[in-house]
């Protein structure tokens, strides 16, 4: 008999196979056989739910629908496979041409079973299930972006307001450095440096850094999502400057080659995740792969 405690996720194992169940606190005892009973009946019912749902599955291919699941990770993951979960702009000219941002969407859940101990074989155990969550796109992304600084002295990551936060922050963590945050003007309540700049839209705006984190001799990776005129990671860089520290090197998923964005390659070591054959669509902003999954073209 196994007792009942809390919700505790109660895993019995003999020589072959791992039983788990999640139950109610009740205070009264449930047979062994009932909990693989149990489990019997939970695989039958989804063995039914699989069949239910694989005529759909079929309709859909047979449709030619490409349309690239932003939750699902292939499995071959070629060069620069992710790229394919971005998506198109549907909302004209003022907006930017491609968000990459669906693909921080992307992750797979595993649980693996660990084998057995040797010691624990015939013994009745009581241990939580272990799940893995694997941001894979994401991982795979930032690990592209970190290939030129392999060898490179990065004391700190900084990451351009706002969505430079998102990948900054991951590669920070990769990196096991400290994230620093370069804001839009009007939201630090600390002392500042501020610089006004030109973003893509053609629109002047303003952004900030703290002063208590800057300093001579630090060596700064900055982080953006996307660098299409360059105009706002170029202000980043003369802010990170101006304090003292060094540009270790400058990392986005896209750096277009627009003035800035040349500007940018020929001064500072960079890192982008566009593959060579991409970068021509990627400069005349119609990435044709990104069409084609997300079904843009029909």
């Amino acid at each position: 008999m196994i007792y009942r405690g809390g919700w505790t996720q109660i895993l019995m194992f003999d020589r072959r196979t791992y039983l788990r169940e999640m139950i109610l606190q009740t205070g009264d005892f449930v047979l062994e056989d009932e909990l693989s009973d149990r489990a019997e009946r939970r695989g039958q019912q989804r063995v039914l739910r699989e069949r239910a749902d694989a005529p759909r599955t079929r309709s859909r291919a047979a449709e030619g629908t490409s349309r690239m699941d932003c939750l699902s990770v292939p499995a071959e993951r070629t060069e620069g496979w992710y790229l394919s979960l971005m998506a198109p702009s549907t909302k004209g000219p003022k907006y930017a041409w491609l968000d990459p941002s669906r693909l921080y969407c992307n992750s797979q859940v595993r649980t693996p079973s660990p084998p057995v101990p040797a010691a624990a074989r015939n013994v009745r155990a009581v241990t939580p299930r272990l799940f893995m969550l694997r941001l894979q796109a994401l991982a795979d992304c930032v690990k592209d972006l970190l290939k030129p600084f392999q060898d490179e002295a990065i004391d700190l990551v900084a990451g351009i307001d706002a969505m430079g936060f998102i990948l900054g922050s991951a590669v920070a963590t990769t990196l096991g450095r400290g994230f620093l945050a370069i804001r839009k003007a009007g939201h630090l309540c600390v002392p500042t440096r501020t610089r006004e700049y030109t973003d893509y839209s053609g629109r002047e705006k303003t952004m900030e850094v703290r002063l208590d984190v800057l300093r001579p001799g630090l060596r700064v990776l900055i982080v953006d999502q996307w660098i299409e005129t360059g105009g706002t990671m170029k202000a980043a860089i003369q802010l990170v400057e101006e304090l003292g520290a060094t540009v270790a090197g400058v990392a986005a998923v896209a750096i277009e080659n627009s003035d800035g964005g040349r500007w940018i390659k020929q001064r500072y070591r960079h890192a982008h995740c566009i593959p060579e054959r991409l970068q021509e669509q990627i400069d005349k902003q119609d990435l044709q792969t990104i069409r084609t999954v997300s079904g843009s073209d029909r």
